[in-house]
């Protein structure tokens, strides 16, 4: 209950982070309108959504090599807009920084996986070797038929590219899907799914689609920042249905849940 409560605190604060800016839009249109002297317009605005994006999923989703690129691109972008960055400041530096930071996130990421693959290694062996045959997508890669996946906690991606994925596992606990600019179609309906789970999905100007069987209750916590979360699952008649809880966020992109 505290994590529900924690993560719905996050959501509430985004919503009123990004209303303040859209009525300061419209408050600069009226009195500008009027002859009044007031801008929210100031140079490089409109790397905010940027930002915005970036730290909402950091808050959601935790701190990834997307949203950390996408925070450093518009924070750069801002500073160069504004004046901020020195004459004598090398963008190489700032190459060479990224370059840096997104390795760190993909060690950090890789202890993770690590971490969660010994962890299942210690409960159950056959689990293990599914798991460790399990297809992973990589950004960039496209595939253009259904690939079967035995995974329990897959992490699935489309940069650029669509994926078109059925999982079969034997006990899901939940998923990462992230289409940038891509689309993802994952078939959870040969999935068993015998207990609570979470599924991350993010869409930046791209489209995710998920299929679940008839026998779980979906909902969702939806952060659409310019985009839309599309929920059509339907409730089975057993109120004691485990329950798949989809934490969603769509910029400029689309969700489809059924």
């Amino acid at each position: 209950m505290e994590n529900a409560h924690y993560s719905g605190m996050k959501q509430n604060l985004t919503k009123i982070i990004l209303g303040v800016i859209i009525v300061g839009v419209g408050l600069n249109i009226i009195l500008t309108a009027a002859g009044i002297e007031f801008t929210l317009l100031f140079d490089g605005w409109w790397t905010l959504p940027l930002i915005i994006i970036a730290v909402t999923s950091m808050l959601n989703h935790g701190v990834g090599a997307w949203n950390f690129g996408m925070l450093l691109l518009g924070s750069w972008l801002l500073a160069n807009s504004r004046g901020w960055i020195p004459a004598w400041f090398d963008g190489r530096f700032l190459g060479g920084a990224a370059v840096i930071g997104f390795g760190l996130l993909f060690l950090m990421g890789s202890k993770r996986a690590n971490s969660h693959v010994e962890s299942t290694d210690s409960t159950d062996k056959q689990e293990y070797r599914s798991s460790s045959a399990s297809y992973r997508n990589t950004p960039g890669s496209r595939t253009n038929y259904k690939t079967e996946d035995s995974a329990t906690h897959p992490d699935y991606t489309a940069v650029f590219s669509g994926q078109d994925v059925r999982n079969v596992s034997d006990q899901l606990d939940g998923c990462t899907l992230f289409a940038l600019f891509g689309g993802l179609n994952v078939d959870f309906t040969h999935a068993k799914i015998d207990h609570d789970i979470v599924i991350d999905a993010s869409a930046i100007f791209g489209g995710i689609d998920m299929k679940f069987p008839s026998d779980v209750r979906v909902v969702t916590k939806a952060t659409p920042l310019f985009g839309g979360v599309d929920n059509r699952a339907k409730d089975p008649a057993d109120r004691s249905a485990p329950v798949v809880t989809v934490r969603c966020l769509a910029a400029f992109g689309g969700i489809d849940i059924k």
